[in-house]
């Protein structure tokens, strides 16, 4: 049952934080996004987003859908941010 809840927690991790994450990062200091900070973001979000359309169409439970939905909402707006203050920024 043990590594039943470490697999779940591991499947489940990316969508729940990796988004927000992104999106925080992407948030700090918006005019001064570099290279190695926008390439995290993208991992970040990129991630979170497949792991949260893997939930929401799972149709595994409402906890999970819910959980993908952040996840794929969340790095998609981190993305939106950063392409954004990139393209101001030059």
């Amino acid at each position: 049952m043990e590594s039943l809840a470490l697999m779940v927690a591991l499947i489940v991790a990316p969508a729940m934080f990796g988004g927000p994450i992104a999106l925080v990062t992407s948030l700090i200091r918006r005019d001064r996004i570099g290279d190695s900070r926008a390439r995290f973001i993208y991992i970040l979000a990129l991630l979170s987003m497949g792991v949260g359309l893997y939930l929401i169409l799972g149709g595994i439970s409402r906890g999970a859908t819910t959980v993908g939905f952040l996840g794929t909402v969340t790095g998609a707006i981190a993305i939106l941010f950063t392409r954004r203050a990139r393209k101001s920024a030059n």
